[in-house]
């Protein structure tokens, strides 16, 4: 088995994606050196890159990107610091790093945004869009402030230390709407009675996003991209190890944390 067999087999069972146009792309190294054990995480970090050359891995499988550019083939800062030193590392290893972010992200059940619900512990799903970005789900009437506590103690592990609200913290929720990644939920998921919207910061900026969405009159919760995503990634190499018994799957987590100071 090789790196293109492995993205084979993914974007055959993923009809949403466009194989002509995908981002899901090798991004370093040889695709078809033979593969045994694999590397898997949220970002092509450096210190995850380094981490898995050092457990022997011949391919990282990332979700976003290796050199910072969202569209492929990532050429722009690969030639700067610190993609050159990032560059030089996949060379002296010959770590092959292949993305999985389309495939993934509407994958059912294993992928990111139901990866993403399951961890929340959110569960009775009532709706979500017709190309599966959005979910909208129901819980128990609980005030704002107690579904927040709830959210962040559920990231934690994750390594986020907070979450930022924006909404009257005594006023009551039951209608809970996620998306995935950077496609948060969005006004669809309102217009479908979501009461409070969990987004990523990357995905719903101030201005654009979480002050409109506030204006539409729900409430909004907002975490680091990562931590929306990071399950997700773990259930992929669950998946890979499932499906692929023949390979040993190491899941990574070594990037950058942001964390909180209260003044």
């Amino acid at each position: 088995m090789n790196t293109n067999d492995l993205r084979e087999y993914l974007l055959s069972r993923a009809p949403w994606v466009d194989p002509s146009s995908t981002v899901d792309t090798v991004k370093a190294g040889d695709p078809t050196r033979p593969v045994r054990t694999v590397g898997v995480g949220w970002v092509a970090s450096s210190a995850n890159l380094r981490a898995a050359a050092e457990l022997g891995c011949e391919l990282f499988i990332t979700h976003e990107p290796t050199f910072w550019e969202h569209a492929a083939p990532e050429q722009q800062l690969r030639t700067v610091e610190p993609g050159r030193s990032k560059q030089r590392l996949l060379d002296e290893t010959g770590l092959v790093v292949l993305r999985i972010h389309d495939t993934w992200d509407r994958w059912p059940e294993h992928g990111i945004r139901d990866s993403w619900a399951r961890g929340l512990g959110l569960t009775r799903r009532i709706a979500e869009d017709g190309a599966r970005w959005h979910a909208l789900f129901e819980i128990e009437p609980t005030p704002l402030l107690e579904f927040a506590r709830h959210v962040a103690r559920r990231v934690r592990p994750l390594g986020e230390d907070s979450v930022r609200v924006i909404g009257d913290p005594a006023r009551t929720v039951r209608r809970p709407a996620i998306g995935t990644g950077c496609a948060g939920p969005d006004a669809d998921m309102v217009a479908l009675g979501a009461d409070v919207l969990i987004v990523c910061y990357d995905g719903a900026s101030y201005w654009q996003t979480r002050e409109r969405l506030a204006d539409l009159g729900a409430a909004v919760i907002a975490v680091e991209h990562g931590t929306s995503e990071m399950w997700g990634m773990e259930s992929l190499a669950q998946y890979l190890s499932a499906h692929f018994p023949e390979l040993t799957v190491h899941y990574l987590d070594r990037h950058p944390r942001a964390w909180t100071v209260a003044g």
